[in-house]
């Protein structure tokens, strides 16, 4: 049965929301502030505060700039990511990378929303499949960009929990992954793959995108549902004015493009996959 939220919290979590939705555009309706409410858990635990002296601190202070307001932001933007999360891999690498490999020597792929770093070291593990460690590192460069300074850093540090590493093949683990300084509850990431991952702070609602040049795969899954529905539609036509003719962008199989007014163009009997014409 749903908790139902008392008055005060009610009260706050809606200040909290529309602050987020001030500051970062991530959008959290009344049906989900119960949902806010489980994510600011560990803040309030950690500093100390009632929910109504959150929402009020936030407001308080110097936007995206304090301590507590970064971590509000963290909490409330990071979701649940995963090496080889959804079952795109193969479409991936026998479709989409392929089919770049084969009109282009350098190939640039964006991690939209890349959290604590999972998604692009999947890409990097695929691509060296693909073509090898020493054409990947020639070949291939990844950006990861997220809104949370806390999860970057993991990103960048590539040191994983073992339980973190179930979904990733045993040879795929074994070649691309070492126990951390000989311990066993840890992994890091190879260095040639850490070495063609980049990871920066963006906003995807803050426009214009600061690239000056264009990706040939975007991946931007799990995202979007942050956004209102203008401001979904909004970013995926950004990401298509900078991404590659005849470029790809991979979302989640659980989100759609198809209600939006949007020149991508959905590749038939595949979920989550479009491409730019």
């Amino acid at each position: 049965m749903p908790v139902v939220l008392n008055a005060d919290d009610f009260s706050a979590l809606q200040g909290i929301a529309q602050w987020l939705m001030q500051k970062t555009g991530i959008y959290y309706s009344d049906s989900k502030l119960e949902t806010l409410k489980h994510k600011l858990f560990k803040v309030c635990l950690d500093n100390r505060l009632t929910l109504s002296q959150l929402c009020t601190q936030l407001y308080n202070g110097d936007g995206q700039k304090t301590p507590l307001s970064l971590q509000v932001v963290a909490a409330a933007s990071t979701n649940y990511t995963a090496f080889f999360r959804e079952d795109i891999w193969d479409w991936f690498r026998y479709e989409i990378l392929s089919d770049v490999m084969s009109r282009t020597q350098q190939i640039r792929i964006w991690s939209a929303a890349v959290s604590s770093g999972e998604e692009a070291y999947t890409i990097a593990m695929v691509a060296a499949e693909c073509m090898g460690i020493e054409q990947l590192m020639q070949r291939v460069a990844i950006l990861g960009t997220d809104i949370s300074f806390q999860t970057l850093r993991q990103a960048e540090d590539a040191i994983y929990p073992i339980d973190k590493l179930s979904n990733i093949p045993l040879d795929y683990k074994d070649k691309y992954f070492s126990l951390c300084n000989n311990q066993s509850h840890c992994m890091v990431v190879h260095k040639a793959l850490r070495s063609i991952c980049l990871f920066r702070r963006m906003n995807l609602k803050k426009r214009p995108y600061p690239f000056k040049r264009r990706f040939h795969i975007i991946f931007c899954r799990n995202v979007l549902y942050y956004f209102t529905p203008i401001e979904r539609e909004r970013i995926v036509n950004a990401l298509y004015d900078f991404t590659e003719n005849n470029g790809w962008l991979i979302v989640s199989v659980t989100e759609s493009l198809t209600s939006m007014n949007t020149r991508w163009k959905k590749i038939k009997g595949k979920t989550g996959i479009y491409r730019k014409e």
